[in-house]
């Protein structure tokens, strides 16, 4: 049954939920594999940190075109037809990458990788907006969300295990999981068709608050949160994704931590981030039922995931055995930040909400490619990292303060 006015939710919601989120953690095991075998993969092309950062670049392009790509395409198709898709194009990018036999193929691969991927945030974020009702709408996004923290704990593990059963070496051993992490992508897209109803996810849902539903997309632009959401969208993947990128680095350069160090507190740093991605969820509802308005609910969660993630403020304060404690205080609070916004997001189109969510996902794409140069430069410049990761809350504080004041008081009920 879909999810309508008067209508009663669907039990199947909870699964479907949990299928995303496996989908999200696929999603996430396919891009952070470059990330963990960077080192090897430099090698074998003998390129660069220049070269290798060009990967990067190429992905973060490739994803904000597929994220306008997708969004158009789910809103036109649908997401029972159009998720697989982009699952069975991100798994192929995977596994081609382990035959990639030169640097640009390797490349090519990558931007493949950027435009399938893309896909999980409209599809995904669309599918929740379908099965779920508005109340239980950030516990779905928490849910769904969780799998980026998964994907980053399983990642490591996955690796290990391919190295370990088919005992390959060094020089060329990179490639197995690559090639295996593609080929898991298929039994998701099994599991989506057999278990999945389509007149769950298909069906539009209709919402008294979100009055384009039946208007042409280009009224969104007309809609002052959309706006609102440019800057909530770069607020909360500015505190997210900057630790999700630099901190490693840092902890391994200037903390002094092995690679062994270094991969068990990232894997304890995304359980972490998973935790305070489900409390926010939860706690949306548990405010709800205590009779606070949902829009208040929302923000009290948003803003104390910002008081967690503003934890990092302290970093160039504090002595040096302190810092893993303030960056996982920060990470629990940096993943809850999604489960507000993309709610938020939620309540402006069903009609269009994978383009909403597609034209705010490019607009985020483009910036991170931009901020990763300028953070990298800065840190050059000051010869650390520590103030990189100390400033990463500002955008995160500003955003809600956006939302805080302008965002329209009659949607927010």
């Amino acid at each position: 049954m879909v999810n309508e006015p008067g209508d009663r939710p669907s039990p199947l919601r909870w699964w479907i939920c949990g299928v995303l989120l496996l989908a999200t953690t696929l999603n996430y095991m396919d891009r952070i594999s470059l990330n963990q075998m960077s080192k090897e993969i430099k090698n074998a092309y003998a390129i660069g940190n220049t070269a290798y950062g060009i990967l990067e670049s190429g992905f973060q392009i490739a994803f904000g075109i597929g994220a306008i790509l997708f969004g158009i395409i789910v809103d036109r198709f649908g997401p029972y037809r159009v998720y697989p898709v982009a699952v069975v194009g991100w798994s192929a990018a995977g596994f081609l990458t382990g035959f990639a036999d030169s640097y640009w193929t390797l490349f090519g691969c990558r931007m493949m990788l950027g435009i399938f991927e893309a896909g999980n945030w409209p599809c995904g974020i669309r599918t929740v907006r379908q099965v779920m009702t508005r109340d239980e709408r950030s516990l779905g996004n928490s849910i769904f969300q969780s799998g980026t923290g998964l994907g980053a704990i399983v990642t490591p593990l996955a690796i290990g295990a391919c190295f370990w059963y088919f005992g390959t070496n060094a020089a060329e051993g990179w490639r197995i999981p690559f090639r295996v992490i593609g080929v898991i992508g298929l039994a998701w897209v099994v599991l989506w068709v057999l278990t999945v109803p389509r007149r769950l996810v298909d069906t539009p849902a209709t919402d008294p608050l979100s009055k384009t539903d039946s208007e042409p997309f280009s009224n969104v632009f007309r809609d002052r949160r959309f706006w609102i959401l440019i800057a909530v969208i770069i607020g909360v993947n500015t505190s997210w994704h900057t630790f999700r990128v630099w901190q490693p680095l840092y902890f391994r350069e200037s903390l002094g931590y092995s690679e062994v160090e270094s991969r068990r507190f990232n894997m304890l740093y995304f359980i972490v981030a998973d935790v305070g991605s489900w409390i926010a969820g939860f706690a949306v509802i548990g405010l709800k039922w205590r009779g606070f308005e949902l829009h208040r609910s929302r923000m009290v969660v948003f803003a104390v995931s910002v008081l967690f993630v503003m934890a990092a403020f302290a970093i160039p304060f504090v002595p040096v055995e302190t810092i893993p404690y303030l960056v996982l205080v920060s990470g629990f609070g940096g993943l809850g930040l999604f489960a507000s916004y993309f709610a938020f997001s939620q309540e402006l189109s069903g009609k269009n909400q994978g383009k909403i969510t597609g034209t705010l996902g490019c607009v985020n794409s483009l910036y991170l490619a931009g901020l990763y140069w300028v953070q990298g430069s800065i840190s050059e410049e000051l010869g650390s990292l520590r103030n990189v990761l100390a400033t990463a809350p500002v955008p995160a504080i500003i955003a809600f303060i956006v939302v805080l004041f302008l965002w329209p008081k009659k949607s927010g009920n």
